[in-house]
């Protein structure tokens, strides 16, 4: 399906003249334009074709589709589609003179002319409109003579009934800034703009601004979303599977029972499918009562059930639908009766998106199971071309390290999102499980590249807590709430423990629940073999944290290993303030010297970061600023070291050196030239990074020799507040973007 979210509408004069207007489209493009149609009524029609085939290579190479406004002939011949207004060829006429292929759009200015046009159309037997321009919102300086204007209000209630008969709409008209939230809530699939970005200093930028306030109206903060699916009674797999997923994604599930299936974590035993008065039943209850934000179609089972349902689509307002062909359970058993291949076809043209595994990708395509990704990145090509209906590729039937998946566009577009293999044999309901998550993120707003890299991470986490789960003895299911329950543990409020207990009676600090290992760099003396000891629980939790495990394996994702080095040189910069703090309180020359040393080595590496990592276009988090987190720690370390003994200052810095000196040399053993974070566990398993750490372990113990037993207890248990300071920075790249 089209992604109409931002349509530019070109204007020469508005563009400064119209060898400018192929450059401002590039541009707007590059900002998230998504569709382009050339205007430009005062061309004769050869100018006019030359500055088409001009736009069109634009377009073209930049995957984005061109309507050109009422020239048929020039359409035809460059392939392009096709905007009428209502003055143009009449719309069932313009229909049956353009190849079914390509698209048209028509403007409509108010109820009765779109009421019209679909009526004509049921008559002649006419499809309808691709899409439809609505307005014009507001008067507008770009069409002087334009009929009056409808207002959102307007643009909402016409926008409703072109939902409904499956017509995509766009508002027109006076549309800009100003109005773009309201008109993304008025239930419109996108924007039409011309001035807007046309007359722009920079069209880049007012279509990234324009794109950013759509995106956000759109968001819906809690979406509706119903599946219409199949049961599991041990509730991996169909409506069960689904209904978690909606709401581990933050949606609120309604279910229709499509097949009662009679099957366990070792397979199907038995289908029954109810009579199709009842499914009838079951659709009208939804629709006649609930907003529906998104749909997502799981087993049919049936010919007849497929087209039922594609009826009730077709008919009723909804946001975008997912369908997961289901055809062949995880087990081997058919789901799908062999004559509903064919109605199945012609569901996949009426939904959104197709989620299918690489097995049903290839029934869908008439072939042979694609051997690797690239090869059923290849097929979904053609079929996404064929039907005009973006795919899934999913890649956890092949082999390999690797089980990436990808958006593959109708026109050809592909976006991949890596995502590294869970070594699991409880895989039970991941394609109904991703399908469903999938579907209430883009019926919270989110578009479908989106929406899949957030779905992909977040069953990446429910694979890897499926064994822990323990259902059936079979392929049991995953862990649908494993990022739910770690994201409530990281938001607990409850204070730390060490800071509840309190200091011991005897000695500084207690020691920790879980033996602390044997460390690499020996503690300096007694004060710090005692904070070594209380260590042990909070290194334990650091390092079976996803973050780290990620992290020394090599599966952790990009983005988030992106997040924390940009998140790391903002802490570096505070952390060299409260060392050159303690540089200037320290109680000898040598200390003074070592704390400031190390408050120059903190500048260096910070800078190398940015050399490194976050000014060579990898810095792709788009975050720079520090995070809640970070402050919190930072904060923490500037006021220890300034507004305290010195220390407990020293404390207070010391788990920054020591901590990720330990981890760093426990991570080196997994360090190999083609690791992807090699250099990162390079420079914090050095010989100089140890060496300097070694000097930190000292600096504390003899301060904490030369402080009296209160001030002992106090560093200590900063010290141990500084440990869970690290562990939560550690973690806090795998707590963001959930939202």
């Amino acid at each position: 399906m089209t992604d109409f979210s931002l349509y530019l509408v070109t204007d020469p004069h508005l563009g400064g003249g119209p060898e400018r207007v192929a450059g401002i489209v590039e541009q707007a493009i590059d900002g998230g334009v998504t569709v382009v149609q050339l205007r430009d009524k005062d061309a004769d029609e050869q100018t006019f074709r030359e500055r088409a085939v001009e736009i069109k290579q634009v377009c073209d190479r930049l995957g984005v589709p061109l309507f050109l406004n009422d020239r048929f002939a020039i359409a035809q011949e460059l392939g392009c589609h096709v905007h009428i207004g209502q003055g143009d060829l009449p719309y069932v006429q313009a229909r049956q003179q353009l190849p079914a292929h390509l698209m048209i759009g028509l403007t409509i200015e108010n109820m009765d002319q779109l009421e019209a046009v679909i009526a004509d159309c049921a008559q002649g037997d006419i499809a309808l409109p691709d899409v439809v321009g609505l307005g014009p919102v507001q008067a507008t300086d770009t069409k002087p003579d334009a009929p009056q204007a409808v207002g959102v209000e307007g643009v909402a209630a016409m926008a409703e009934v072109a939902r409904a008969h499956g017509i995509a709409s766009v508002a027109i008209g006076g549309v800009g800034l100003h109005n773009a939230a309201d008109l993304a809530r008025a239930g419109v699939d996108g924007l039409c703009v011309v001035s807007a970005i046309m007359a722009a200093p920079s069209p880049g930028e007012a279509a990234r601004e324009l794109l950013e306030v759509w995106e956000t109206g759109r968001r819906v903060a809690q979406p509706r979303v119903l599946t219409i699916a199949g049961t599991d009674p041990t509730g991996g797999a169909g409506v069960q599977a689904d209904l978690k997923s909606i709401a581990a994604a933050g949606g609120f599930g309604m279910s229709v029972i499509t097949s009662l299936v009679a099957q366990n974590t070792h397979g199907v035993t038995a289908v029954h499918t109810p009579p199709a008065d009842f499914l009838d039943e079951q659709l009208e209850s939804v629709f006649s009562d609930v907003t529906v934000d998104a749909v997502k179609l799981g087993m049919l089972g049936q010919a007849a059930t497929v087209r039922q349902v594609t009826g009730w689509l077709r008919t009723r307002p909804h946001g975008p639908v997912i369908l997961d062909p289901v055809m062949v359970a995880t087990s081997g058993d058919s789901l799908l009766d062999p004559d509903a291949t064919e109605a199945l076809l012609e569901l996949a043209a009426v939904v959104d998106v197709i989620t299918p595994n690489i097995p049903e990708l290839a029934v869908l395509c008439g072939e042979q199971p694609a051997p690797t990704f690239d090869m059923a990145i290849e097929q979904a090509t053609r079929f996404a071309a064929d039907v005009g209906t973006t795919v899934i590729v999913k890649g956890g039937h092949l082999t390999g390290p690797q089980a990436d998946n990808a958006v593959v566009f109708p026109d050809g577009r592909v976006h991949v999102v890596a995502n590294p293999r869970v070594n699991t044999t409880n895989s039970h309901g991941t394609g109904c499980s991703l399908s469903a998550a999938l579907a209430t993120r883009m019926g919270a707003g989110d578009p479908v590249d989106k929406a899949l890299d957030w779905s992909t991470r977040w069953l990446n986490e429910a694979l890897r807590g499926a064994d822990a789960l323990q259902v059936g003895s079979g392929s049991g299911p995953v862990d649908h709430f494993a990022v739910t329950r770690r994201l409530l543990r990281a938001a607990d409020a409850t204070p730390w423990q060490h800071l509840r207990i309190g200091a011991p009676r005897d000695g500084i600090i207690t020691p920790s629940g879980t033996q602390s290992p044997v460390p690499a760099l020996a503690p300096a003396g007694p004060y710090t073999q005692a904070l070594w000891e209380a260590t042990g629980d909070v290194l334990g939790e650091i390092l079976d944290s996803g973050f780290i495990r990620g992290l020394g394996d090599g599966t952790l994702s990009r983005e988030e290993f992106l997040f924390y080095i940009d998140q790391d040189a903002h802490y570096l910069r505070q952390y060299s303030r409260a060392l050159a703090t303690l540089s200037s309180r320290a109680p000898d020359a040598s200390a003074q010297v070592d704390w400031a040393t190390s408050a120059a080595e903190c500048i260096t590496v910070e800078a190398e970061l940015h050399r490194t990592y976050l000014n060579k276009g990898l810095a792709e988090t788009g975050v720079s600023a520090p995070s809640p987190v970070t402050m919190a720690y930072t904060d923490f370390l500037i006021a220890r070291s300034h507004a305290d003994d010195y220390v407990v200052g020293a404390a207070a810095v010391l788990p920054c050196y020591w901590l990720y000196a330990e981890i760093g040399l426990i991570l080196a053993k997994q360090n190999h030239a083609e690791h992807p974070y090699t250099d990162w566990l390079d420079t914090y398993s050095g010989e100089g990074f140890l060496a300097g750490t070694a000097k930190a372990i000292a600096r504390v113990e003899a301060a904490m020799a030369g402080a009296g037993p209160d001030q002992q207890r106090v560093a200590a248990q900063t010290y141990l507040s500084a440990c869970v300071h690290e562990r939560e920075f550690f973690d806090q790249a795998t707590r963001r973007g959930w939202n």
